[in-house]
């Protein structure tokens, strides 16, 4: 949990991609608790889609939140497969 005094601050969040490779990037922190996924638009293979990075711990003083890679998932209802069956990753509810 981040300290009471890091309410309308700016959270220092390591996305780990899934090459290990790690980017830093700040989020408002609007409550004491890190979001539990962050969503970055990306491409793969030229078609526009957003890679899901799950909290996997803080650390650290000032806090870091740490995101492990979790999944790429289409951008767009017009990149779902064709065959009806189910795109992977999360429900677009998490």
């Amino acid at each position: 949990m981040i300290p009471d005094e890091a309410d309308g601050w700016m959270l220092t969040c390591v996305l780990v991609a899934r090459d290990g490779s790690e980017t830093t990037l700040s989020v408002p922190s609007l409550s004491r608790t890190p979001p539990t996924r962050i969503r970055r638009p990306s491409h793969l293979g030229g078609a526009a889609v957003v890679d899901v990075y799950a909290f996997s711990a803080l650390q650290g003083t000032p806090p870091r939140a740490v995101y492990d890679f979790e999944c790429t998932v289409p951008q767009s209802t017009d990149e779902l497969p064709a065959d009806d069956s189910p795109a992977a990753g999360p429900s677009p509810s998490d």
